[in-house]
């Protein structure tokens, strides 16, 4: 029953009257930029590499939130519960795979009709039902489940195959009834777990160690009739796992369904309440920015004033859908707050669904104009940075420990036997001017009456020395995984008092009795030929540590530089802003003003170390190196910091500016300064690998290797891919590179050394150990390296804890990568709301590569149309070509127009010009 309600009031559609708006804009209040772009979080990302930032050029299949475990694939036979529109229960009866790694199904159900569902629409699956000995009594015929048409389904379906799921189903119901109490004591015996798996459940049921199929089958059907008190997983369908709300959420969701169906006076209060919000609303706010004239926000205290607190518990009750993930098996949530929306009769939407409650949340000003509200769906991913108990308790610990270091002037160091002290050996941090967290430096050693070899020494933050790999503070970093960045602000792994200070390299950094800083250095004899001949890993002290900036840098290496051939699809030179270019002018100007951080007798030794870097770039691009130039946005906002989401209701907010924002694309991969950088970071990482194989040290190593099992059609792909490779830099252009992204391999992390990372061009080995301060992964690199250095046997690590550690840590590195991707593209999108409101985007035609073909996809209202994906080449973000006169390929460039836009969904809808 509550299903069905909540079906009609989503799909309710309701008339009403549209308020007239008062159209008032108005410009932003100057203060300090910042800018954010997918390349920024990692220096030694050199090469591609189809785990960081290329996700949004490669197809959408890749592009949706990846579960975190594998989906098995259904066959013909299995019996499926699905969830779209309704539940669906029933035999499956045909299958074909579909984009997005889907399957479409056919789906037989127990009145003997069909139903076609995607496999991402499944919540359970009882595998081989068609061959269980219960089914074989029934059917008075073999079924030939191999025997499909052309689009997979059977040719001939018995119909005793109708007897058999009818059977079933009442044999469900019986067991159900059999163990109704004890499935009604699940939640009781259970509660004070935060999760727990189906077989748990259905053990306990069923007092059984291993619960049958149907038994399972049975205690799942229990839990989604009990959605107040049972969450599934997002992968519910291949983990099994359920989330038990608390005991105080759950009293809370049933007092507010209470008032819902009696239509009390605080529910009833609480609708004409927000109908006079919305009405001010409607009446003064701008229609596209949601902005506010001075006048009307002295005017809002007169309605704002009549919010009660009971009026928040509904208002909450809201914001708890818009952050509950979104799952295959409906919630209260999902029927009750449409039931809301629809009662204030205020929309004229058809659906009442998540992108309608963020509206009438902004209109009432919970939400900010420009707030991410897309965050809220992610808690989950960021719950160890800000929105949880978990975070505000990490955070707590994290002050505490700064403290703790902060008035620490302990010279105690126990690599003090092993540290190499490189005196005033010049060492150049190379970062923007607003970098923070200073990881990394480099330093040239030349070798007296040796032209032919250098020294290059790169040198790392050595956070280690203070932080043991059982301090508590450890253990909250591997809780984060990584350092998160975000367009509103970034979120540091450390406390940033000390990522920034104490432990960075720099004038701020902690010094010894001598004056020098702690540092883990990696250092390479490196030929003319670009091979490492000499590798060393050694803890070091370093005491002459210069500050250069990128953009000095570049100045100096372009005129002597050989020129990375431009890709002629991207331009770099474009710029959009709102509310216009002249926010950023003062900021800009003070870049060029500032003095050079390159003085007269560091110029010969940045010299050097780019020639020499570049002669390992060289090497590696001999050996199969890749490298193309994808337009990524880099989105810079003002003011620097702007606040998160609120998650819970206060009191309704109102605002008369917006923070200007600017979207250009990133041109760091033809910044010789960051090529340099990055070339020394991965020279850096070979070291690291070379020596852990040579030590028997176990590291998570990184590992790209070509498909052993590899089509002849896919290896002709990889034989023109590295042929059309530009010789000196392996560059690849865009147009050529969206042919070859089905055949590029995943990246992996395995604790085998030795193994190639074919797309960096390396043979031997390669992992990362150049950020500890923003990456967990890397700090522990460094304890296992400085174990080993002590001499000591027993690694902090085992390589079967390590293996399973890093597992796990890039699963979280992945999801925030996704997340970080997320945000930027709902900041462009956000750019483009407002630039359509000055009519700017109705007039705008926009330059599209094609990197998904067409398609056919469905539509809200379940029809079909065919669409492609597309990268807007001057924005770097993808779209969905809808409007489709012909079929596209991939690689085509086409002319669009922006239709429309969907921030929620991070989406861009795009009609074909030509």
């Amino acid at each position: 029953m509550l299903r069905l309600l909540g079906h009609q009031s989503t799909r309710g559609f309701i008339r009403c009257k549209q308020l007239s708006r008062r159209v008032t804009r108005h410009i932003h209040i100057n203060v300090p930029i910042k800018s954010i772009s997918p390349t920024l979080v990692d220096k030694d990302q050199g090469t591609l590499d189809v785990d960081g930032p290329l996700i949004d050029m490669i197809p959408a299949k890749a592009n949706k939130e990846t579960p975190s475990v594998k989906l098995p694939l259904i066959a013909i036979g299995d019996y499926v519960e699905a969830f779209r529109n309704g539940q669906y229960s029933g035999m499956v009866v045909g299958q074909k795979k579909t984009s997005g790694e889907l399957q479409q199904l056919t789906i037989l159900l127990r009145n003997g009709k069909t139903f076609d569902v995607k496999s991402d629409s499944v919540a359970f699956c009882v595998k081989g039902f068609a061959s269980t000995e219960q089914t074989l009594r029934i059917l008075n015929e073999p079924i030939d489940l191999d025997n499909v048409d052309a689009n997979g389904l059977l040719q001939y379906i018995p119909a005793s195959c109708n007897r058999a799921v009818q059977h079933y189903q009442r044999t469900i119901s019986m067991d159900k009834g059999l163990a109704l109490r004890e499935l009604e004591q699940l939640y009781t015996q259970f509660t004070g777990r935060s999760q727990v798996s189906l077989d748990e459940l259905a053990a306990y049921a069923f007092k059984t160690k291993k619960p049958s199929p149907l038994q399972r089958h049975v205690t799942f059907l229990h839990l989604v009739s009990d959605n107040t008190r049972f969450i599934p997983a997002s992968d519910v369908r291949g983990s099994d796992m359920w989330t038990l709300r608390s005991q105080e959420e759950c009293e809370r969701i049933n007092r507010v369904i209470h008032s819902i169906r009696t239509r009390d006076q605080h529910y009833t209060g609480f609708l004409s309440r927000m109908r006079s919000l919305i009405t001010f609303y409607n009446a003064h706010a701008d229609p596209v920015l949601g902005t506010f004239s001075q006048t009307a926000l002295e005017m809002a205290p007169a309605v704002t004033a009549q919010v009660t607190s009971t009026d928040k518990v509904y208002i909450n009750f809201i914001v708890d859908w818009i952050r509950s993930p979104n799952v295959i098996v409906d919630s209260p949530y999902e029927v009750f707050v449409p039931s809301i929306l629809k009662a204030l009769r205020c929309y004229d939407d058809l659906f009442f669904d998540r992108p309608l409650a963020i509206r009438f949340l902004r209109e009432i000003g919970m939400f900010k104009p420009w707030d991410h509200v897309g965050l809220l769906e992610n808690a989950s991913v960021t719950r160890n940075f800000f929105w949880s108990k978990e975070a505000q308790e990490s955070d707590g610990k994290m002050e505490k420990f700064k403290t703790a270091f902060l008035s620490s002037n302990s010279n105690d160091d126990k690599y003090a036997s092993i540290r190499r002290d490189f005196g005033n050996l010049p060492v150049y941090t190379i970062d923007d001017p607003s970098a923070k967290e200073i990881d990394d430096g480099v330093s040239i050693e030349r070798i007296p009456g040796d032209p032919h070899s250098v020294w290059m020494h790169v040198h790392i933050a050595d956070p280690t020395t203070f932080i043991s790999p059982t301090h508590e503070l450890a253990q909250l970093m591997s809780q984060k995984a990584q350092t998160l960045y975000l367009p509103e602000r970034h979120f540091p792994m450390l406390p940033e008092e000390l990522s920034s200070k104490k432990f960075s390299l720099g004038s701020t950094a902690f010094k010894n009795k001598d004056g020098s800083q702690y540092a883990m250095t990696f250092s390479s004899r490196i030929n003319e030929n670009g091979d490492l001949l000499d590798c060393k890993v050694q803890p070091s002290l370093v005491k002459n540590v210069i500050k250069v900036y990128y953009d000095d840098l570049d100045r100096l290496l372009e005129p002597i530089a050989e020129a990375m051939p431009k890709d002629p699809l991207v331009d770099l030179n474009k710029t959009f802003s709102h509310p216009s270019s002249n926010a950023f002018a003062m900021n800009d100007s003070r870049k060029q003003q500032r003095p050079s951080t390159i003085s007269e007798h560091a110029r010969d030794d940045l010299v050097s170390m780019y020639q020499w870097a570049n002669k390992h770039t060289q090497l590696r691009v001999r050996k199969g190196a890749i490298l193309f130039s994808k337009p990524s946005p880099v989105i810079e906002t003002l003011p620097e910091v702007l606040e998160l989401p609120s998650t819970q209701f206060s009191t309704p907010q109102y605002v008369s500016h917006l923070p200007a924002i600017r979207v250009r694309l990133d041109k760091s991969i033809y910044s010789p300064a960051r090529q340099m950088v990055a070339e020394t970071m991965i020279m850096g990482g070979r070291i690291v690998s070379r020596f852990a194989a040579e030590t028997n040290v176990p590291l998570p190593f990184r590992t790209q290797n070509w498909n052993p099992k590899a089509t002849t059609a896919d290896l002709g792909l990889r034989k023109d891919l590295l042929a059309c490779r530009e010789p000196t830099r392996g560059m690849v252009q865009l147009k050529d590179m969206v042919q070859y992204m089905s055949i590029l391999p995943p990246t992996t992390v395995t604790t085998k050394p030795g193994l190639p990372h074919v797309v960096m061009g390396i043979e031997d080995g390669y992992t990362r150990a150049t950020s500890p301060l923003r990456r967990y992964l890397d700090m522990v690199v460094h304890w296992q390296l400085k174990t080993r250095l002590l001499g000591q046997s027993k690694l902090p690590f085992s390589a079967r804890h390590l293996q399973a550690l890093a597992a796990d840590i890039m699963s979280q590195e992945k999801q925030l990568s996704l997340l970080q991707q997320k945000s930027i593209r709902f900041w462009v999108i956000q750019l483009l709301e407002r630039l359509k409101s000055n009519g700017f985007t109705d007039a705008m035609e926009w330059n599209c590569i094609v990197n998904m073909p067409s398609r056919v996809a469905m539509t809200e209202l379940g029809g079909a149309m065919d669409v492609a994906t597309g990268t807007l080449l001057e924005l770097g973000i993808p779209g969905r070509i809808e409007k489709l006169r012909r079929n596209v390929q991939v690689g085509e460039v086409v002319k669009v127009r922006i239709s429309s836009l969907e921030p929620l969904l991070g989406r861009i809808n795009l009609e074909l010009i030509t």
